[in-house]
């Protein structure tokens, strides 16, 4: 859907958005109109900022929302997110042995994995996804603006492409 100033352009990306349209009985957009779509969509994309002035205050109140019951759904817990991001820090750190002799090691570690919040005493505060993203987002536009003035997040938009 893209918003072409006295229209939208309204694309299905999918099958099922294609049918859906055309049970809408949509007229085509003309050629200027798709030119003009595909312009805007370009910019968008290029630009990739995202307006996110007054977050941190709505997140405030947000925390048990329903909003987190499905954004978490696409994630596969792969953690790529993280490692894209440029701003995410998180690690863990082992000790590594090796017959008498031993080091500390930090490895880059990251919140969207299911074992990152496992305590010494078996209990895991954020097991499932909803959690995880919830804990995730909270961070970067909530919690660091909080403590920094500052948001986490670039706006690169890597971590919601395709």
């Amino acid at each position: 859907l893209t918003d072409i100033g006295e229209a939208y352009v309204v694309e299905g990306i999918s099958e099922k958005g294609q049918e859906l349209l055309g049970k809408l009985g949509l007229s085509e957009a003309g050629e200027e109109a798709k030119a003009e779509a595909a312009k805007l969509q370009a910019e968008i994309k290029a630009d990739g900022s995202i307006n996110i002035e007054g977050l941190a205050e709505k997140l405030n109140g947000m925390f048990e929302h329903s909003f987190w019951d499905s954004l978490h759904e696409k994630c596969i817990g792969c953690g790529a997110c993280t490692y894209l991001c440029p701003t995410c820090h998180c690690f863990d750190i082992a000790d590594e042995a090796t017959d008498c002799s031993g080091c500390r090691v930090r490895n880059w570690d990251a919140c969207m994995f299911p074992l990152f919040t496992l305590h010494g005493s078996g209990h895991n505060p954020r097991t499932g996804g909803k959690a995880r993203w919830r804990q995730r987002l909270m961070h970067k536009f909530n919690y660091f603006v909080d403590r920094y003035n500052a948001t986490a997040c670039v706006g690169c938009g890597r971590c919601i492409k395709n």
